[in-house]
């Protein structure tokens, strides 16, 4: 093989993913996540587009999964892992749970799921990026922010997606530990607002739902 050739393999070879990475990128930028902790809850919000490129399929997609009766994880990023990952995790959780008689805490749920995608990184690298939200008996609310290069850090308040780009001045602002259902749903509304007016891309409909000591339920919005 001529020099030239030895030289410039690698970088065609790269030159792929290099593209792949790109467009994901954008791809996941149009998911928005939004999640924080008040009082004696945590709530995420996820818009409900299913898109790809420049069309949207439908407006009416749930992005935040129920772990268990006391876990939220919300999710953005390639349609595909999106759905096998956290299925993966969820399944693996409830096996847990079987052998062992007792669910795993929000923490180590959190140290799981950044465990497992950090293992795979270099192997068969998903590209999901998650918001996972718990409640504790003895620790209460919680909320992890997870990305797809398997960074993790419990928050009070986090984003992902180009929404947040948004919203963070507004939780910045506004979000407060002692915060009241009511209070959250208002700035979460707020949240709506800003992103249907500042951003690009249509979000008419968005998914809340809360986990507290009662467990988890889905909040229906006034209008959409």
């Amino acid at each position: 093989r001529s020099w030239f050739t030895l030289v410039s393999a690698p970088l065609n070879e790269t030159a792929p993913a290099t593209r792949r990475r790109s467009e994901w990128g954008a791809m996941a930028g149009m998911d928005c996540l939004i999640g924080f902790v008040g009082k004696d809850f945590a709530i995420v919000a996820a818009d409900m587009n299913a898109a790809r490129s420049i069309m949207v399929y439908s407006q009416d997609e749930d992005k935040i999964l129920k772990l268990d009766s006391h876990k939220l994880l919300a999710v953005g990023g390639d349609a595909a892992d999106c759905i096998q990952e956290p299925d993966f995790f969820k399944k693996n959780m409830d096996l847990y749970a079987m052998r062992n008689g007792v669910p795993l805490s929000t923490h180590a749920a959190a140290n799981y799921m950044r465990g497992e995608k950090s293992y795979n990184l270099r192997r068969r690298m998903s590209q999901v990026d998650m918001l996972l939200a718990g409640y504790d008996k003895d620790v209460g609310p919680s909320l992890y922010f997870i990305d797809y290069l398997a960074s993790m850090q419990k928050l009070d308040k986090a984003s992902h997606g180009y929404g947040g780009f948004f919203v963070n001045s507004l939780l910045d602002t506004h979000w407060k530990p002692d915060l009241t259902e009511a209070e959250a749903l208002t700035l979460l509304e707020s949240c709506f607002k800003e992103i249907q007016k500042r951003f690009m891309i249509s979000m008419p409909n968005f998914t809340i739902k809360i986990v507290d000591a009662n467990g988890v339920r889905t909040v229906p919005r006034a209008s959409s």
